[in-house]
């Protein structure tokens, strides 16, 4: 390496923060967004979501064929928690 070579690391940030938890748990509703191969977004609501350990979060597939094939093919999802208490 030359004396200007720079190796930058940065730790992976952890996907499940507290906060992310505290504010599923305060909630009865999830929507999850996701987008096929070609960007078609699909929004679908999901009532059943839990964490498994600080990288996952696992979300029932009821009655979500749409879900399903985007995530297959575009994993990239974005998901919105509702607590209706606030």
């Amino acid at each position: 390496m030359g004396a200007c070579d720079t190796i930058l690391y940065a730790p992976p940030m952890p996907l499940v923060t507290p906060e992310l938890m505290k504010n599923a748990r305060n909630s009865v509703l999830c929507w999850l967004a996701s987008a096929d191969a070609r960007g078609q977004p699909n929004v679908s609501p999901k009532e059943i979501f839990t964490f498994y350990g600080a990288e996952h979060l696992l979300i029932a597939n009821i009655a979500s064929p749409n879900s399903v094939r985007n995530i297959a093919v575009n994993p990239r999802v974005c998901v919105s928690f509702i607590d209706v208490f606030v």
